[in-house]
């Protein structure tokens, strides 16, 4: 991916979209499936192209971003998805690798982690720049730390801390 940290969208694809000339909508659903003008995409390259060359805006506007090329998506819940988990190390010495649908890997940020209304597990990845949604054998596997502190307050034990589980819209 370019080192470009907020790609824009340039003006000509702008120009297009709010002209109605450009009608094509690339689409990545909640569940991660890139679709294409309302058809699935089946071909795996450009799913991992996809997947690969996700970015966002200064502006908040999700993108795919290679090199000089930048086009406008939409992104029904999160533009990258954890598949995988690594957990080494024990109590403070803990630490979590996050497996990521870019096909790269990072540490997690256990402070950045919250779910939403509808119970599923994300965290931010990219310095903080993209939301990252756990598919579910990751989720799991970090829920299994979950305690209830109170009805309806939950927190995780996770790298030598305890972590209050944050609830967003």
């Amino acid at each position: 991916m370019n080192n470009n940290t907020y790609p824009e969208i340039p003006d000509f694809i702008k120009n297009l979209i709010d002209s109605g000339e450009l009608a094509d909508e690339i689409f990545l659903d909640k569940e991660g499936i890139w679709h294409h003008n309302g058809v699935k995409f089946t071909n795996e390259r450009i799913i991992d192209f996809f997947n690969k060359s996700v970015n966002i805006t200064a502006a908040g506007e999700h993108v795919i971003h290679y090199g000089d090329y930048t086009y406008p998506i939409v992104v029904e819940d999160a533009p990258v998805f954890v598949t995988g988990v690594i957990f080494t190390g024990f109590g403070d010495f803990e630490e979590i690798e996050l497996n990521l649908s870019t096909g790269g890997s990072e540490m997690l940020d256990c402070s950045t982690l919250f779910i939403k209304e509808n119970n599923s597990l994300y965290c931010r990845v990219q310095s903080g720049r993209l939301t990252a949604k756990f598919r579910r054998s990751p989720s799991f596997h970090i829920m299994e730390r979950l305690v209830e502190d109170a009805p309806g307050r939950y927190s995780l034990f996770l790298c030598g801390e305890k972590i209050e589980l944050k609830t967003e819209a």
